[in-house]
């Protein structure tokens, strides 16, 4: 069977957030760890302009992405996006 037919409306999103992601090989490995393990999950990796970050959060967060990684050149410019979580 092959991977995109096992993709369901349960399957989870995860993904890389980045500016360029076209060399990125995450997207290779974390599927390889995913169907090793049998998650219902798969792993995109998202190009994402500098200026469409903030678009790119709210996406995430609307559409219920499960987590992503985050590359150049958004290392920095992500924290005032994150979750925080008290304890």
């Amino acid at each position: 069977m092959d991977r995109q037919s096992e993709i369901t409306a349960q399957t989870r999103l995860l993904g890389l957030l980045g500016h360029p992601v076209e060399h990125s090989f995450s997207p290779v490995f974390q599927n390889a760890a995913l169907r090793y393990f049998h998650l219902p999950m798969v792993y995109v990796a998202f190009d994402v302009l500098p200026d469409n970050l903030s678009f790119a959060i709210m996406s995430i967060r609307s559409l219920g992405i499960l987590g992503f990684n985050v590359t150049v050149p958004h290392k920095e410019r992500i924290l005032p996006f994150l979750d925080q979580q008290e304890g």
